[in-house]
């Protein structure tokens, strides 16, 4: 070594310019080291010590990259669904004590650097799909980090549970340097391939499927109910479950009550709402869509809502009613049927149908109610009606009100609208107006007690 060729030649020019001494007698052969010797051999020691091994040939060996990985924010997913995942990557190489007591000599890499680092997320035992490739992320220093985002899809049958992505990371660091004979530094490389565990969690979804929507007199302007049947066919376990119905706040449909208690649902249970709702009046029949979820705790005593599921909710017209008769004519003083027809214009039928008049002055009823019976959509019955007019009743136009009630398909008794009955008082014409006319009945009976008075005049002459 370079060390020791120095210190040999040195110790030889001393020797060539020293008097040797001869051992005295009294020594009985054994020599004591002179304080010179005594001096060059401490000066070796520390030499040897201090001085690292750097001969032509020598290596020096020294640490290696220790990648770790880790995602930033949620490690928690549901199933059915795309993420983008931010994983953390950091060098955590930390040299041994032996290697921190050499003196290093000076290096222009450092050998615990990760170089030309390929970073690829692999699913490992996670039921998930990762849809990203590989990234050259480049190099990574002892004690630097950097982030790379992935894109992962959690399958649909997920079950819930505790998984780990494997992050796979190949790079190259300086395994050793050594001097060549030339006095140059010299790295040797190695790859290094490292997978590192990823901690993930799966919470079970609750997805309500295989919805069955139905209504009961979900009419225009009327109060019904909502009916939704569902099945749990996701893997959480919905404990203490509520459902709401979401309906835009324009469509004619109003929920009166926020939330439906269903209990516990696990998963491929069945379970079912009723919802009590009301519609807006005038409204067209049709499908109207809202968003049915459910919201319970989920097995870690959290807060969980269910997939959103989409449901079309049904509203009629129900029966609906128009008077179609043609204007009534009635005359003062008379009693006598007024005839009505009545038509379903609606899109549902009226079972057991009853109509009823509402006669007010100077009209009086003498017959207020009918029977109609079933009206299908489309049918055009005809109720009959016994009112009497005041012979005092002033020439005009009348309204009177009718309407008439029903019950619906699930047998709730249903009122229609109030129903206007016209109705025009007329002067009577012909004998009829003769007969009523005072100066007329006067004069005929005139005649009559004339006839009589004659009748009785002529027997007394006889």
């Amino acid at each position: 070594m370079i060390i020791f060729d120095i210190i040999n030649l040195s110790f030889r020019k001393r020797k060539e310019n020293v008097t040797p001494i001869l051992p005295h007698t009294r020594f009985s052969g054994n020599l004591r080291p002179s304080l010179t010797g005594c001096l060059i051999a401490a000066i070796l020691v520390i030499c040897m010590l201090a001085m690292p091994v750097s001969g032509a040939g020598e290596k020096f060996i020294w640490s290696e990259p220790q990648l770790t990985a880790t995602i930033e924010g949620s490690y928690e997913f549901f199933p059915g669904n795309t993420y983008s995942v931010t994983v953390l990557i950091e060098n955590m190489a930390v040299d041994t004590e032996e290697l921190l007591a050499l003196d290093y000599p000076m290096m222009e890499i450092d050998p615990a650097d990760a170089l030309g680092t390929d970073a690829a997320l692999t699913s490992g035992d996670a039921p998930v799909i990762v849809k990203s490739d590989s990234y050259m992320v480049g190099n990574i220093g002892q004690g630097e980090s950097l982030t790379v985002t992935y894109s992962i899809y959690v399958n649909d049958g997920a079950e819930a549970g505790s998984y780990n992505l494997v992050l796979m990371t190949e790079s190259r660091y300086v395994f050793s340097s050594y001097f060549d004979e030339s006095g140059e530094l010299r790295y040797d490389f190695r790859n290094s391939i490292q997978e590192t565990e990823i901690p993930v969690k799966i919470k079970g979804k609750f997805i309500p499927e295989e919805l069955n929507v139905t209504t009961e007199n979900l009419n225009s302007g009327k109060e019904g109910y909502i009916n939704v049947g569902f099945i749990n066919s996701g893997y959480a376990f919905g404990k203490d479950a509520e459902a709401e119905i979401i309906l835009s706040p324009y469509a004619p449909v109003t929920v009166e009550e926020g939330s439906v208690y269903l209990g516990d649902i696990a998963s491929g249970d069945a379970g079912s709402a009723r919802f009590k709702a009301i519609v807006s009046g005038d409204v067209e029949s049709g499908i109207y869509p809202a968003e049915f979820i459910v919201i319970y705790t989920d097995e870690f005593g959290n807060s969980a809502q269910s997939e959103v599921a989409v449901i079309g909710i049904p509203v009629g017209k129900g029966p609906k009613f128009e008077v179609l008769s043609e204007e009534i004519t009635f005359s003062p003083g008379d009693t006598g049927s007024v005839c009505v027809e009545y038509r379903n214009t609606g899109d549902a039928t009226a079972y057991g149908a009853n109509s009823r008049i509402t006669a007010k002055s100077p009209f009086t009823a003498v017959t207020d109610s009918v029977i109609l019976g079933d009206i299908s959509p489309g049918e055009t019955v005809t109720a009959e009606y016994k009112l009497s007019l005041d012979g005092k009743a002033i020439l005009k136009p009348y309204a009177l009100n009718s309407e008439i009630k029903y019950r619906d398909e699930y047998d709730n008794l249903c009122l229609s609208d109030e129903l206007k009955v016209e109705l025009i008082a007329v002067q009577k014409s012909g004998i009829g107006e003769l007969i009523t006319n005072p100066v007329v009945d006067a004069l005929i009976l005139a005649v009559i007690l004339f006839g009589i008075y004659f009748v009785l005049r002529k027997k007394n002459q006889k």
